[in-house]
């Protein structure tokens, strides 16, 4: 019976097939690393996948993109966006714990990891069609940009995705911010996950739902941490108390990482990755109103203006602050609580005697209003 001619579905390598016997690997060693990438796929959610229908279709739009990065704000939901995007034909590389971008993409793809770790990944890649998505790179940026320059440009099959709080400047990035979701879907999102934690639950007022969302910037993360405390608070009870949200929204998931087991930690993941400047700027914009212009930014951080505006953009490229059509900084109302939270904490340290509860309204005083 004759041989037919095919190829290993992992390097590309011609393979014996008979008519029996259809042969998809060409060695061993690919097939236990074919083994290693299916162990290495995302895992499918256990819950519900709600909204997101444009985001999902301008992704669909860019599949000939070899270098896409999701940025946008901490708890925006950009993980979930893409592990939905790709489902299972990604190899998904962690980057949240990672000191060594290098060495967790070998990991990942189940390459032994040899010396120079980049050209392991070159001869691996090189002949091979793979979409590597790069999950939670902000704290590693450059050292991601210095490795996927080289790699993408040594391997013409390999197509990344990044999610990062910050572009990664890699040449060829095209960039995709993921915003808050609509309130419609906000919504949709907070009865899904509260009648999960209360079986049979009514929610009230749509109208008052849709307020408790609003406040909470319409943030994924946010309004899951919120859904959990219907057993204990009634949804307008809840609402009255979102002045305290970096108190009350603690109770994530498990097994999330920890930077997702509250609003406050994932703010302050951003937070704790700013230089001396951008936190001093980040902490004095808080205590005034949500949108601001750079005058406004320039009297409370008592900086020249120059340096101010470069610090405002470094926020803005760190998701923590968005530039309005109208010319205009604003902050979400949650990651100003948290600026507030943290100016409250350096007053008590520079007072003596004084504790952040004393100063509280530094941290919780009702805002001015903005100044146009």
């Amino acid at each position: 019976m004759a041989d037919q001619v095919g190829t290993c579905a992992i390097c590309g390598t011609a393979t014996a097939t008979s008519r029996r016997r259809h042969a998809r690997y060409c060695s061993n060693a690919c097939r236990q690393r074919a083994y290693r990438q299916r162990v290495n796929e995302p895992v499918m959610a256990l819950d519900s996948f709600i909204g997101r229908d444009a985001e999902l279709l301008r992704l669909t739009g860019l599949t000939d993109t070899r270098m896409l990065t999701l940025v946008g704000a901490a708890g925006v939901g950009k993980t979930r966006l893409i592990k939905e995007f790709v489902g299972s034909r990604a190899t998904l590389v962690e980057l949240a714990s990672a000191t060594d971008v290098a060495r967790a993409c070998a990991a990942a793809l189940g390459e032994p990891i040899g010396e120079p770790v980049l050209s392991t990944l070159v001869r691996a890649l090189a002949g091979r069609k793979m979409l590597l998505v790069l999950d939670n790179c902000e704290h590693v940026a450059a050292e991601c940009a210095a490795l996927l320059e080289p790699l993408l440009l040594g391997c013409p099959g390999l197509t990344v995705i990044a999610t990062s709080r910050e572009p990664l400047r890699v040449p060829g990035e095209v960039l995709v911010a993921v915003p808050p979701l609509s309130i419609t879907n906000a919504v949709e999102l907070f009865i899904d996950r509260a009648s999960a934690n209360q079986v049979g639950l009514r929610l009230g007022d749509r109208d008052v739902l849709a307020a408790l969302c609003a406040r909470l910037d319409r943030l994924p993360l946010a309004i899951e941490l919120a859904a959990r405390l219907v057993t204990v608070l009634p949804v307008k009870e809840l609402l009255a108390r979102l002045d305290d949200r970096l108190e009350l929204l603690n109770r994530g998931n498990r097994t999330a990482a920890e930077r997702h087991q509250s609003l406050r930690a994932a703010i302050g993941w951003s937070y704790d990755h700013l230089s001396a400047d951008e936190q001093h700027v980040f902490r004095c914009i808080s205590q005034g109103p949500r949108g601001f212009g750079l005058d406004v930014a320039v009297q409370a951080c008592d900086l020249p203006s120059d340096r101010v505006l470069v610090v405002l953009s470094a926020l803005v490229a760190k998701s923590l602050l968005t530039f309005t059509a109208a010319g205009r900084f604003e902050q979400l109302e949650s990651v100003r609580l948290y600026g507030r939270e943290r100016l409250a904490e350096q007053f008590a340290g520079d007072v003596p005697g004084a504790s952040a509860a004393s100063l509280k309204v530094v941290r919780r005083g009702p805002a001015p209003a903005a100044n146009h």
